[in-house]
């Protein structure tokens, strides 16, 4: 049988990747954005394990929802999730009867080896858990049947792996990696993989553009904004509308273009 999880997060889009990454690992899911509605859904299911953010934005943090969750039922695995920074707290909870704590930003490999080693549960080398009947492993991930996107190493298969998490997700995305391994072809993977294929991929090379060009080709301008601008120019977020958006070197755009580009990423918004 397969076991059940409870996931209380306050980020519907961090709930919406563990649901689907956890299901696709032989998990039953469910979540809720709230304390109070985790609890109260704890209360009226059969929960194995709880995952529970830490910081969930309302009077409840991960502590009172520890806590509750251990009086009702002390047999129930809690495992906390929780910031770099939050650490100290994530050591207070252990103590308060946690069974561990996963850091953010979360791995995937992590949750599932913490999850296993919960659970007492041992899984095999293609992360899919002993006894499953989910995920065979003749069944090949979408990342692989993917176009020049061809690897069997353990590396490849952990990058196939974080490409389907992210792919479904409107999360906006950094790539690192050495000069030619490849990053534009993740970034274009990712895009055919996610409800925005079929809409525009715009690869912009940030690395060639002056800082006085870098404004225009990103945002646009309307017509007399500056001289020489004789018509109004549709920048490339504009270009991208509905797709998806690859800066290539962003690092080498000056540093005024770039708390713009970070306004527009916080934001979800920008005017030409």
């Amino acid at each position: 049988m397969n076991k059940s999880i409870l996931i209380i997060d306050d980020d519907a889009d961090m709930c919406a990747l563990l649901t689907r990454f956890l299901s696709k690992n032989g998990y039953v899911v469910d979540f809720a954005h709230s304390g109070n509605k985790g609890i109260e859904k704890f209360k009226a299911g059969k929960f194995d394990i709880v995952l529970c953010d830490y910081r969930l934005g309302d009077k409840k943090d991960g502590k009172d929802i520890l806590i509750e969750i251990k009086q009702h039922n002390p047999d129930t695995i809690v495992l906390i999730i929780t910031g770099y920074s939050d650490i100290k707290t994530a050591v207070d909870v252990i103590k308060a009867g946690a069974y561990d704590y996963i850091t953010k930003p979360l791995i995937p490999d992590e949750v599932l080896n913490v999850l296993s080693a919960a659970l007492n549960q041992p899984i095999d080398n293609e992360n899919n858990f002993v006894g499953s009947n989910i995920g065979a492993k003749s069944k090949k991930s979408n990342v692989a049947n993917a176009d020049f996107l061809v690897g069997e190493a353990a590396a490849t298969k952990a990058l196939y792996n974080q490409i389907e998490i992210v792919a479904p997700t409107n999360y906006s995305i950094i790539l690192h990696g050495e000069s030619g391994t490849g990053k534009e072809v993740i970034a274009k993977t990712i895009h055919d993989l996610s409800s925005r294929k079929g809409k525009p991929f715009i690869a912009m090379d940030c690395g060639t553009l002056s800082k006085e060009l870098a404004g225009s080709e990103l945002f646009g301008h309307i017509k007399g904004a500056f001289t020489g601008a004789i018509n109004d120019k549709e920048g490339h977020f504009e270009l991208a509308n509905g797709g998806t958006l690859f800066l290539d070197e962003v690092a080498n755009l000056s540093s005024e273009i770039q708390a713009s580009l970070l306004r527009v990423i916080q934001e979800r918004k920008f005017k030409r």
